[in-house]
């Protein structure tokens, strides 16, 4: 690795994604919880559990489990290949998009969402972090590979 800020910015990267990842996995874990708690009040006797509520709790968790290997690999891979980025840049972007869209449409089995918490801002300022880091890594590694085909 070339340079300090190189250096920092893919343990700032890596930070995000564990981070947003760790965070992702907390709110479905939260949610389980909740399920849990409810069925246990109601003396154990199943209650019509949503089906939004279900696919939003294992979205949660997918995509927390997806944050976490890619910021692993991509601190693994560091400078040398741009794919983990690229994918962390993609999936943020998406998440980003579905959380505005959620708040202005009705989605399909989880309707339209009109809450806004701590948690979802964290969230997306987290994921912001990660789309400006990692940009700034693909275009590093650019720079990089065009100052060696010139030297």
């Amino acid at each position: 690795m070339k340079s300090k800020a190189m250096k920092l910015a893919i343990i700032s990267m890596a930070f995000l994604m564990l981070a947003t990842g760790a965070l992702y996995l907390f709110v479905s874990t939260q949610a389980i919880a909740e399920a849990s708690q409810a069925f246990n009040e109601n003396a154990g006797k199943p209650q019509e559990f949503e089906s939004g509520a279900f696919i939003e709790t294992a979205f949660f968790a997918a995509v927390g489990a997806a944050y976490i290997p890619i910021g692993l690999w991509a601190t693994i891979t560091r400078h040398t290949s741009k794919v983990p980025y690229i994918l962390a840049i993609g999936g943020s972007v998406a998440l980003i998009g579905l959380y505005i869209l959620s708040r202005n449409a009705d989605i399909p089995f989880v309707g339209q969402q009109d809450d806004v918490g701590f948690i979802d801002i964290l969230s997306k300022v987290l994921q912001g972090g990660i789309i400006a880091v990692s940009t700034y890594i693909i275009m590093s590694i650019r720079r990089e590979k065009k100052a060696s085909l010139l030297a």
